[in-house]
Order: structure tokens, then C-alpha cells, then sequence
């Protein structure tokens, strides 16, 4: 009877073992929105808003210093919803006359084209915040859902935690290049319709973007 039962067992183990590797398979490709979603989203940006800081600060930069080679003083910069102002400081590392031969005029154009972008990029971290309701840093099924369809784009159950990542990433890509603030400004409106709305905690993180 031992041997039996011990057969009985081994035979069993390779279809536990199936099991569990399917049901591991199962829980990753039906992965629900969550914390990995929301960081991976909001990571992206934050990575974007680095570099749009970098190329404003440079052309805020080289604006000042071709006012100041003529012996003017820089204009104030225009508002653009939300906006990063950095303190124009000499940087020996941005070759102005070289970034920018054609002069003033170019740099005044980089300014307010990364300018732009930048606010762009800012606008769209508040929203991805905002689409945050409960603020726990992780999307649940009805935040993404909300956040899909205010871009008109259709949320799907069942997908992996890096397809939800790389659908919101491309909201955000897909309109970054041509600054699409009306889309963006639509997209947010219909979240504030629904009650989403930038809480404390929001603008505490985004305040560290700022920064």
C-alpha cells in the first residue's frame, strides 16, 4: 500500500507542478493595473521632464547671454501653464555662439519652443497624478479606465502590467511631439468631470518636478 501511495504521489508532482506554472503564467499576462502601472508611467515622464529641464535651462542660458552681449536686458518669459523658470547663470559648458549661430533670434526661438515642451510635459505628470484618485500611487481598474477614455482610447481587461505601461506611455508620446495641449487640456477636463481633482499630495510631487 506504502509503495502504491508513494507511486500514487510521484506521479501526481509533474501535474502539480504544471499547474503552478500555469497558474504563475496566468496571473502575470492577466496582471490588473497597479503600482507598477502608475510608476512606470509616471517614471517615464519624470525621465522626459529631466531632459526638457536641460534643454530650457541651456537655451534660457544662452538667451540671457546674447541680451547681455548686447548690452539688453532679457524680456520676462511667457507663461505657459505650467512652467519651470531656472536662474540664468553663465555655464561654461554651453557654447552659445555654437549652439546657436544664427544669434538672438535662435535662442529666443529654443527658448520658447523647450519652454513649451516642458510645460507640456509637466501638465501631463499633474494629469497622471491626478488620475491617481485615491492617491496610493497605483492605478486600480477604474482609474485606468477613466484615464484611457479621456483620451478616447479603450481600455482592455486581461492585458500584462508592461502592456498598461506602454499604453499610457504612448498617450503620452504620441502628443508630446506637437505639443498638443488642447488634447491634453480635454483629456484633463473630462477626469475633473468625473471628480478627479490635484489633491495636497499631487502637488507635493509635483512641486518635486519643479524643482
Amino acid at each position: 500500500m506504502n509503495s502504491l501511495y508513494r507511486l500514487h504521489i510521484r506521479l501526481l508532482l509533474p501535474v502539480f507542478v504544471v499547474i503552478g506554472i500555469m497558474a504563475a503564467l496566468e496571473k502575470s499576462v492577466g496582471a490588473s493595473p497597479g503600482t507598477e502601472v502608475f510608476q512606470g508611467f509616471t517614471q517615464h515622464i519624470s525621465e522626459q521632464i529631466g531632459k526638457d529641464k536641460q534643454a530650457f535651462a541651456e537655451a534660457d542660458t544662452c538667451t540671457a547671454w546674447f541680451y547681455k552681449k548686447m548690452g539688453k536686458k532679457s524680456p520676462p518669459a511667457a507663461v505657459e501653464k505650467i512652467h519651470f523658470v531656472p536662474i540664468s547663470k553663465p555655464d561654461a559648458t554651453v557654447d552659445c555662439a555654437t549652439r546657436y549661430p544664427k544669434g538672438l533670434e535662435a535662442a529666443r526661438e529654443a527658448f520658447g519652443q523647450t519652454q513649451q515642451r516642458l510645460s507640456f510635459s509637466l501638465t501631463f505628470f499633474q494629469m497622471a497624478l491626478v488620475s491617481d484618485g485615491d492617491d496610493d500611487h497605483a492605478y486600480n481598474t477604474q482609474e485606468m479606465q477613466d484615464v484611457l477614455e479621456a483620451f478616447d482610447r479603450t481600455y482592455r481587461s486581461g492585458q500584462s502590467v508592461d502592456q498598461y505601461v506602454s499604453q499610457l506611455i504612448g498617450l503620452f508620446d504620441r502628443h508630446r511631439p506637437e505639443v498638443q495641449f488642447p488634447v491634453l487640456m480635454n483629456s484633463m477636463q473630462t477626469l475633473m468631470n468625473k471628480g478627479y481633482r490635484l489633491t495636497t499630495a499631487d502637488q507635493t510631487t509635483l512641486n518635486r518636478e519643479l524643482e
